[in-house]
């Protein structure tokens, strides 16, 4: 009767750890794709932010070898093992926790950050010695068809801006050399014939909150899977346990 239990806590053991498998190569790419994704705005965010992702990446690698003990001690019928990954399962479960909450909690700070270093990485655009931050607004500004933090009168106050009363060329509908020329000081009317607008921080907020609430819903979700992993690895290590006693 023992014994059949615990064939029928192994096999489910198996199941869950082929799901873990999957999920911490799911978790892996995901944390990937999104860090690649925020390397084009590391100048706008917070070490929290990018850090988020790179949390994720780890739990997922950890999870994969986590995984393969996890069978291997299921096989071997190893107490020690299963016991072993139990804990490790534990320990990554309060990892996605944290990973999750804190991805809440970060996506209410968002637009803080982003209007903070927006506003400080603006005067710099178009210097020498910042060809990262120019290249950073040029990206979003032709990604998101957006110009300047709120609006494109942003520019205006900028030393680049100033000189000439420009917006970047990256704001124009057609890019072209100087096409932002003497647009900054124009009427939204006016200006909005030759360039967007419209200011990239809601939309740059909205993308980086889509991004972070799919890291905080990956790890969460994969996190209260791992409950049950748990609940079967310690159910299996007590029929272990017990037939080792009966030997």
């Amino acid at each position: 009767m023992v014994e059949g239990g615990m064939k029928c806590v192994k096999y489910l053991i198996f199941f869950f750890n082929f799901i873990f498998v999957i999920s911490g190569i799911a978790l892996v790419t995901l944390g990937a794709v999104i860090k690649g994704y925020y390397n084009k705005y590391l100048d706008f965010l917070g070490d929290g932010v990018v850090g988020a992702p790179i949390l994720l990446i780890i739990v997922g690698v950890v999870i994969f070898f986590v995984a393969f003990m996890g069978c291997c001690g299921a096989i071997r019928e190893s107490y020690c093992m299963t016991m072993t990954f139990a804990v490790l399962l534990a320990l990554i479960f309060i990892l996605e926790l944290a990973a999750g909450i804190t991805a809440y909690v970060l996506r209410d700070d968002i637009r803080t950050t982003l209007n903070t270093n927006m506003q400080a990485t603006m005067q710099n655009y178009g210097k020498d010695d910042y060809d990262g931050v120019t290249k950073t607004w040029d990206g979003v500004q032709m990604e998101l068809d957006c110009c300047g933090i709120s609006n494109y009168t942003n520019w205006a106050n900028t030393s680049f801006g100033s000189d000439g009363d420009r917006v970047p060329d990256t704001c124009c509908l057609i890019f072209s050399t100087g096409c932002g020329a003497g647009v900054a000081v124009l009427p939204q009317s006016e200006a909005a014939q030759t360039i967007h607008t419209a200011g990239c921080l809601y939309k740059l907020e909205e993308e980086m909150k889509e991004n972070i609430v799919a890291v905080g819903g990956a790890g969460v979700g994969v996190a209260f899977l791992q409950i049950l992993g748990v609940i079967l690895a310690c159910c299996l290590s007590k029929s272990i346990k017990k037939e080792y006693e009966t030997v």
